[in-house]
């Protein structure tokens, strides 16, 4: 990947928050237009060059935390259960925040302009509101494919599988399950899967697992895989392995019994398109280098207006 080319002014401003590809729990804010490192180059001409310069550097971010969902994305193409994450650009969530000012720009921002007018300096800038990359899960089904294992299972519906993890629960619709030493289901990661009543133990000759979802071992109904939904499971988060965490705004609600569909010895596939992906990505990485191209460009004609044109002595 290319990485952010150099510039001759660099502004200080906070660093965005930057994911990774494990647990995509993408939410990057930038900031607001730091203007001109506030007066020390408020006398330039020029100041478009300025604010290209901070404004490419943003898109180049934006297109960078894109291309990095679409990787993850990509690379999960043949996990099972996994759900993609798509992004947005979009204004901030709630409108203006407590103190934002009447054109969207925050007190503090007022201030630092009046500041500015106050000792000569210019006034004649728009403001810039602020950007942030929102993230979903696309909650899209998979396709639904048979494995022979016993212990896979496959959510036809609505829902998700909980999970017992040390840190809370857990969901997912990777249903690539496994026994172990204890006969107990469990994620390929060794976590156990949850029932109605707790943990779910297969300990027997012969098991099923019904369509509602109850459990039969050697002829006898021992239990039922606990399904829950949410509101918007749109905002859950990618913690990795496929799992998903709900964030504290949203809450786990059961499956009413008569809505859950399963099926033994199947799995959801992914509901990545691979194709899609790979033009979307293609298409960040051609928008990226767009904008580090009119970053070099305007670095450039800093540098020649800085260096290379002629000084008037006051």
């Amino acid at each position: 990947m290319l990485g952010a080319a150099k510039t001759a002014v660099r502004c200080p401003v906070a660093s965005p928050i930057r994911p990774t590809t494990e647990g995509m729990a993408l939410a990057i804010v930038f900031p607001e237009n730091p203007g001109l490192c506030g007066g020390s180059l408020s006398s330039l001409k020029g100041k478009g060059v300025i604010r290209s310069l901070n404004t490419a550097e943003r898109a180049m971010e934006m297109e960078q935390v894109r291309i990095d969902a679409l990787a993850n994305n990509l690379a999960n193409v043949n996990s099972a259960g996994f759900k993609q994450i798509l992004t947005r650009v979009g204004q901030p969530e709630g409108g203006a925040k407590p103190d934002d000012g009447p054109d969207g720009r925050t007190n503090a921002q007022i201030e630092a302009q009046s500041k500015r007018t106050a000792a000569g300096g210019s006034d004649n800038w728009a403001p810039i509101s602020r950007n942030d990359l929102y993230h979903a899960v696309d909650m899209r089904p998979g396709p639904i494919n048979a494995t022979g294992r016993d212990t896979d299972v496959a959510i036809m519906g609505d829902g998700f599988f909980e999970i017992a993890t040390p840190e809370g629960k857990l969901y997912t619709r990777d249903g690539s399950f496994n026994l172990n030493a204890q006969n107990q289901l469990t994620t390929p990661g060794g976590l156990l899967v949850q029932g109605e009543g707790g943990p779910i133990t297969l300990a027997g000759n012969d098991f099923s697992i019904a369509n509602d979802g109850s459990i039969t071992v050697d002829g006898k109904v021992t239990g039922r895989l606990k399904l829950v939904n949410f509101d918007d499971p749109t905002k859950l988060e990618h913690t990795g392995d496929s799992l998903l965490r709900a964030p504290d705004f949203l809450e786990a609600q059961p499956v009413p019994q008569a809505e859950v569909i399963v099926a033994q010895s199947h799995l959801e596939g992914s509901n990545v398109n691979p194709i899609d992906t790979l033009v979307a990505m293609i298409t960040a990485q051609r928008a990226f280098e767009v904008q580090s191209s009119v970053l070099k460009s305007e670095d450039d004609m800093l540098n020649k207006a800085v260096n290379t044109l002629p000084r008037v002595n006051a």
